[in-house]
């Protein structure tokens, strides 16, 4: 079971039109709606639940803890748009490596004293990421004459819509967060809900809608569908590497459930049953007594 957030209609539209021919289920759970379809991967077939989390860090997180109450799944995605910082170009992709909450700290009378709370994104989907973006099958999904880039590094998200290099917000990240790709505003939520919950991959993917200073309402009309589309593109072929029978954090040889029988010393006999995926089985030793 595999859950992709997406915090605006932009973002979430992207994605349903990423997936055409597929047919939904919806179902809502304490207001959140939720559409269901399967996703076929490389090595079987994912259930997947599409939502629209809201805008902020506090919204996301909120949806992100009904969806694992609601479906436990193994892996988490959030998906959309930010605004790209150091040698972002509109139409990159950031495949964060953490998320830093940058508006945690403290105010005092001689100055403001940051203290910034960092997540990291699972290291299977980090370093799943690399590989789809070594492959670049992705680009499939976006069209002809498409080439972003993808960048794995960090990410600054908070409440505030940063419109200026040169604002109070984008120096404190300069200052603090210097080797963050890019800013969004719901990453840090998202994050925090699936870590508190435990037993899934989680990560952040966002495509560059804009360098902060050239930030319009007419620029977002025309950049945030294609960055978004690109984002999505990118999350479903992270997906689409990953094995649905896989438990999170553990590697092939794990959650196949490999098995080793044996019995040792004179007459021993060992015997094993055991059905189904992760079945286990118990060996019996029979040592058959020595002749006198």
């Amino acid at each position: 079971m595999a859950v992709l957030a997406m915090p605006l209609p932009v973002e979430y539209q992207a994605v349903l039109g990423l997936l055409p021919d597929h047919q939904f289920t919806e179902r809502t759970v304490r207001g959140t709606v939720f559409k269901t379809t399967e996703f076929q991967g490389r090595h079987g077939v994912w259930t997947l639940a599409l939502t629209m989390t809201g805008r902020n860090n506090e919204a996301a997180a909120a949806a992100v803890e009904r969806a694992v109450a609601e479906f436990e799944p193994q892996v988490v995605l959030l998906v959309g748009v930010a605004g790209g910082r150091r040698d972002s170009r509109v139409g990159d992709v950031i495949a964060a490596t953490e998320v830093y909450g940058y508006e945690s700290g403290q105010d005092t009378d001689e100055a403001y004293l940051t203290r910034i709370k960092t997540l990291q994104s699972t290291h299977r989907l980090a370093e799943q990421a690399h590989q789809v973006a070594i492959e670049g099958a992705w680009l499939d999904r976006i069209g002809a004459g498409e080439r972003p880039r993808v960048h794995h590094r960090p990410i600054a998200a908070g409440s505030k819509v940063i419109t200026g290099v040169d604002s109070g917000t984008a120096a404190l990240i300069d200052r603090h967060c210097g080797d963050a790709q890019g800013i969004d505003m719901e990453g840090f939520g998202a994050l925090a809900a699936a870590w508190r919950t435990g037993g899934m991959d989680a990560m952040v993917v966002r495509g560059v809608s804009d360098l902060l200073s050239d930030k319009t309402k007419a620029a977002d009309e025309d950049r945030q569908p294609r960055a978004a589309r690109h984002a999505g593109a990118f999350a479903l072929a992270l997906l689409e590497r990953l094995d649905p029978r896989e438990e999170p954090g553990r590697g092939d040889a794990e959650a196949g459930g490999t098995t080793y029988i044996g019995a040792m010393g004179q007459g021993a006999v060992a015997t094993i049953a055991a059905f189904g995926d992760r079945a286990h089985g118990t060996i019996h030793l029979n040592q058959a007594p020595s002749e006198k």
